[in-house]
């Protein structure tokens, strides 16, 4: 199980992440994301210091994601995979995970070295997953599996 997600955290390139807003109602945005390939429970992503989502996590750090991708045929949706999970967001507050998961997401994503602005203006977010489902249309449309980190 935890190989398949791993592929599919892998091999997907955009994250939903959702949070709660002040009025208790969820906020959907796509993150770039990538993993810690040692531990795939760990996913990161790095944003801007002042935007919604960091004053939603700074509130409230759970968080609801869906990492999936579109299918343009009912072949491709036959075959798709897609996990949704439950986690908590935390900011990385050591230099040595900041640089080690800049690396993860620069090694999935090399334009993010050019983001504007100075680095200072960034944070980096690790999600741990806590309850994972993971449908895999192979084993018949809308199969779901689920593991619990």
């Amino acid at each position: 199980m935890k190989n398949k997600i791993k592929n599919i955290l892998e091999n997907h390139e955009l994250l939903r992440l959702a949070t709660l807003d002040k009025e208790g109602f969820p906020n959907v945005r796509s993150v770039d994301f990538a993993i810690n390939p040692e531990d795939e429970s760990n996913i990161y992503f790095t944003t801007f210091n002042k935007t919604r989502k960091v004053e939603e996590l700074e509130k409230n750090n759970k968080v609801y994601i869906v990492v999936d991708k579109a299918a343009s045929n009912i072949e491709e949706l036959a075959q798709i995979q897609y996990i949704r999970a439950t986690g908590n967001a935390f900011k990385v507050d050591t230099q040595e995970e900041a640089n080690q998961a800049m690396g993860f997401l620069l090694g999935k994503y090399p334009f993010l070295k050019d983001l504007p602005g100075d680095p200072s203006m960034m944070s980096i977010y690790r999600i741990e997953l806590d309850k994972v489902e993971i449908t895999d249309n192979s084993l018949g449309f809308g199969h779901v599996d689920t593991h619990q980190y």
